[in-house]
């Protein structure tokens, strides 16, 4: 994969969309990119494990997987190649473990960026470093934002059931 493809594929990312048209910056991540691959089947990420690594699917679809509380799995969301998707971002944050599972639907290929090399490449050029950070917290606003929403909605339905049920024992 030629340096101006990953560049290519890093502008249509809303992670690095801080950077617009700056290709001196663009082409500075691009060269920390690395390519991987994946069969149809395998698990990318493993909730509850150690990663250092954002993915940026360039080929194939994923789901991204949680387990409740009784550790059954259910699928959050599914990921295809033309919606420009990510993950692992909190990964280059952070130290703390996955938040979630990734299995690959189809067989697979990303561009990956590990968060020593990224954490190097903001040393080395901060404002690229902010720009991509702004970035995550960005789309991090986002989740939480939905996700808040996404709790009172359940909180009430919750309400509901109660209220038509007749209440809590004992009352």
């Amino acid at each position: 994969m030629t340096e101006q493809t990953v560049i290519e594929k890093l502008k249509k990312v809303k992670l690095f969309g801080k950077l617009g048209d700056e290709e001196e910056r663009l082409a500075k991540l691009a060269r920390i990119v690395t390519w991987q691959q994946c069969k149809a089947g395998d698990e990318v990420l493993s909730e509850g494990s150690e990663g250092s690594e954002l993915y940026i699917l360039q080929k194939g679809t994923v789901r991204i997987i949680k387990r409740t509380l009784d550790k059954e799995r259910y699928t959050i969301v599914s990921l295809k190649d033309d919606e420009d998707a990510f993950f692992g971002e909190l990964a280059l944050l952070d130290r703390e473990v996955r938040s979630a599972s990734v299995i690959a639907e189809t067989d697979c290929e990303f561009l990956v960026i590990t968060r020593e090399d990224f954490n190097q490449l903001g040393e080395e050029d901060p404002r690229l470093g902010l720009l991509v950070t702004r970035g995550i917290g960005e789309e991090l606003s986002k989740r939480l934002r939905k996700a808040n929403k996404d709790m009172v909605i359940l909180f009430q339905a919750l309400v509901e059931q109660v209220a038509e049920s007749g209440g809590l024992e004992g009352e």
